[in-house]
């Protein structure tokens, strides 16, 4: 979505591949950004003013000062409110940590197995939450799963998950509109589901092995009551995280 009301957001990460691909996709959707790479010079910066800033997307794991160290700062100078913090990982983060975030005053989670759509989703819904389109929430999770694609079986994991589609992490690279056949189970669930679903979009890093390579998958024929399981356990998650999602 292009927009017409630019923001500017600053984006803080160690990676200068992230960095670099997180203002590609901000600066093609019309907004202004500003990059650093580690949190003390986040802290530099909004010493110096924190009016032009309207979204801050900030790597939790950098050197010397992290993501965790910029939100305390934020809190114990008043700023924290006064503009959203985007939380951004590179692992799938326990229970005891999303709630630290949200102690410490981030709006949200979202891990680097990004596309461009969940970036602008995720983005549009903190600037701009009157006029986003609600869609099924969806929940952080890291659950094995098999899936097969024609007669070769693969394996990978789940990394997010809502009651209409999830995220495949895989080596395997697959493409858009392929129909693949999953198989996994909930936690603390004996119940195994096995259904049809169809690849929407594709994310892979050159040369990093796939580190956060995967695709965004819609189900085709989850039965009724696989559906509602899922569903209840995404709420119920979302319930333990207390984030803003």
């Amino acid at each position: 979505m292009i927009t017409k009301k630019t923001k500017h957001i600053l984006i803080a990460d160690d990676s200068e591949f992230f960095r670099v691909k997180l203002s590609d996709i901000l600066t093609e959707a019309g907004h202004k950004t500003t990059f650093v790479s580690d949190g003390r010079e986040v802290i530099e910066r909004l010493k110096k003013g924190s009016d032009l800033c309207d979204l801050l997307m900030l790597d939790l794991q950098m050197p010397d000062v992290d993501g965790f160290a910029v939100l305390a700062w934020l809190k114990e100078n008043n700023l924290a409110g006064k503009f959203p913090v985007l939380a951004v990982t590179g692992v799938y983060e326990p229970t005891h940590v999303l709630q630290r975030l949200q102690e410490l005053g981030a709006a949200g989670l979202m891990t680097k197995a990004f596309s461009p759509e969940q970036v602008m989703h995720r983005v549009n819904r903190l600037l701009f939450p009157e006029n986003t389109e609600r869609t099924a929430p969806r929940v952080p999770i890291s659950i094995p799963i098999d899936f097969t694609v024609g007669d070769t079986p693969h394996t990978g994991y789940l990394l997010n998950l809502s009651a209409g589609g999830l995220f495949l992490h895989s080596k395997q690279q697959l493409q858009a509109k392929t129909v693949v056949h999953l198989k996994f189970s909930l936690p603390s669930s004996d119940k195994t589901m096995s259904f049809n679903g169809s690849v929407q979009w594709c994310t892979y890093l050159s040369g990093e092995e796939n580190l956060f390579g995967g695709a965004g998958i819609c189900f085709l024929d989850l039965s009724p009551e696989d559906q509602e399981n899922i569903r209840l356990f995404v709420q119920t998650e979302l319930a333990k995280l207390g984030l803003k999602e």
